[in-house]
């Protein structure tokens, strides 16, 4: 069972490697530091005490975007990406959040799927955001509303 907490920014070094081995493109250290801060609401997952999994997001005026939510590989494929989204809207509801934004890649069908299952629409598309040269990919942008 999943354990959670805040994300703090002395967690650099638990997460960066759990970015490292997520993405195919993963964050720079200069991003994920520069992600904390007062209007940030992060989270941290535990398994059994071993960081497996954590999200960024920001909380202003009442609007919360998911900048960046990650499993490791090793935890993959257990639910553990559900429980992390759903840690993530209970927080930053519990903290005045009444919408919420996301993107994630077209081609990433599973998240997708798993936004979708919980309450985000697809509201537009940003045409080759993701990748370089021929391998580019769209961002599909997904928004959720104050309904839970």
């Amino acid at each position: 069972m999943p354990s959670f907490r805040p994300l703090l920014e002395s967690d650099f070094e638990l997460i960066y490697p759990i970015e490292q081995a997520a993405h195919p493109e993963p964050w720079s250290q200069a991003n994920l530091l520069s992600c904390f801060g007062p209007r940030y609401l992060n989270g941290l997952m535990l398994i059994e005490g071993r960081p497996a999994g954590f999200y960024i997001s920001d909380l202003v005026a009442g609007d919360s975007s998911l900048m960046n939510i990650c499993v490791h590989p090793d935890f993959q494929g257990k639910g553990l990406g559900r429980a992390l989204l759903k840690e993530y809207l209970a927080r930053s509801k519990a903290r005045k959040a009444e919408a919420w934004f996301l993107e994630v890649r077209a081609g990433n069908q599973r998240a997708i799927a798993l936004y979708e299952s919980e309450g985000f629409a697809e509201y537009c598309r940003r045409a080759d955001y993701y990748g370089t040269g021929p391998d580019r990919e769209d961002a599909v942008l997904m928004s959720r509303l104050f309904d839970f």
